[in-house]
Order: C-alpha cells, then sequence, then structure tokens
C-alpha cells in the first residue's frame, strides 16, 4: 500500500458530475474531447487496459492513446446523436476513464483533481456537486468502496487534508496514464 494524501481543498472543487442527461444535453462528453490534438479526441489507454478496448473494435495509437473511427472527431466509444459511452456503465469501462477526474500532483504524493477538468463545462455548473460527490466511482476505483466512504464521510463532516492509502498497483497504474497522457500530449 501507498500513502496518499488527499487535498481537501480540490476534493471539495464543484462539479455538475457525469449524469447521462447532463452529458446529453449539456457537456456533450467534453471531457473526451480535445481542441489540442487533430484526431479531436485524446483518451489515455492504460496498457491493461488495451486488449479490452481492441477487442470491442477500438484502435490505440503506439502511444496508447485512443484513435477515433475514421472521419469522426469523437471517441469510438462515444453515441454521435447522445453523445453517450457505450462504455460507461459497463464493467470494461477504462480504468483510465473512470479514474480521469483524478491525479496526483507531482512528486507522487497528493491526489488532486487535474487541472483540465476545471476548463471543462461541468466545472462550477449543474448541480455543483464537490468532486468526491460528483467522482465518486473514480474514488472508489482509487481507493476501493470502504476506504472512499470513509474519505468522503471525513470531508462531508468539514474535515481537511487526510491521508489515505492506495494499493500501490493503482497508484502505479495512476502515474503511467499521467506518462501516457504527457506523452502522447493528451488534455
Amino acid at each position: 500500500m501507498a500513502a496518499v494524501r488527499i487535498s481537501s481543498a480540490s476534493m471539495r472543487q464543484r462539479f455538475n458530475g457525469c449524469d447521462p442527461d447532463y452529458i446529453a444535453n449539456v457537456c456533450h462528453a467534453s471531457c473526451c474531447r480535445t481542441s489540442a490534438h487533430p484526431s479531436g479526441i485524446r483518451v489515455a489507454v492504460h496498457i491493461s487496459d488495451r486488449a479490452a478496448i481492441e477487442a470491442r473494435g477500438a484502435a490505440v495509437d503506439d502511444d496508447g492513446m485512443m484513435v477515433p473511427r475514421s472521419g469522426e472527431k469523437r471517441c469510438p466509444f462515444q453515441d454521435g446523436e447522445t453523445h453517450l459511452c457505450g462504455l460507461h456503465f459497463t464493467p470494461d469501462k477504462p480504468f483510465s476513464c473512470i479514474a480521469s477526474p483524478f491525479s496526483l500532483a507531482p512528486g507522487g504524493r497528493t491526489l488532486i483533481v487535474r487541472n483540465r477538468w476545471r476548463k471543462l463545462k461541468c466545472y462550477e455548473d449543474g448541480a455543483r456537486l464537490p468532486a468526491y460527490v460528483a467522482f465518486r466511482s473514480s474514488l472508489d476505483l482509487l481507493f476501493g468502496a470502504a476506504q472512499a466512504a470513509a474519505i468522503c464521510a471525513h470531508l462531508e463532516a468539514g474535515g481537511g487534508d487526510l491521508d489515505a492509502e492506495m494499493d500501490e498497483r493503482v497508484k502505479t497504474t495512476l502515474e503511467e496514464i499521467a506518462a501516457t497522457r504527457k506523452a502522447g500530449k493528451a488534455q
């Protein structure tokens, strides 16, 4: 297990969260898109998810980034009309997609909301839920449901920064995804 500090200030940033109505009618899955790359998307795929992604018919480039279908500028799993992800509620949704709101700050010790997320439509919009509520499934993935519940209860009670234990493999995966994003210049 690896000790990770949880930034309470970061966890209290407000977002709408990823509910289907908001995705379909407001944000149009802006978290999966980028204007900084000609493909229109830059979704990092961890090596552990690559086979499942490719088995579903999508491509992953040599940099570990998802490749859109020919002629499209969106994730191959995103519906062109509803903007909903075909993997959103599936057990093989990639780790990097679930964990996407969060990153480890430089030095790898403190969990924060990625800077990019404050540029998305969902920041300070809609339901304006604290990140620890809006992205609870991400915390469940990163810490396990029981520890995520304890983290959320601490924050809900007004607590400040706290230390938590993250599985070493999860921490390594989170760090590797960050490296993939950086190398692939993903948003």
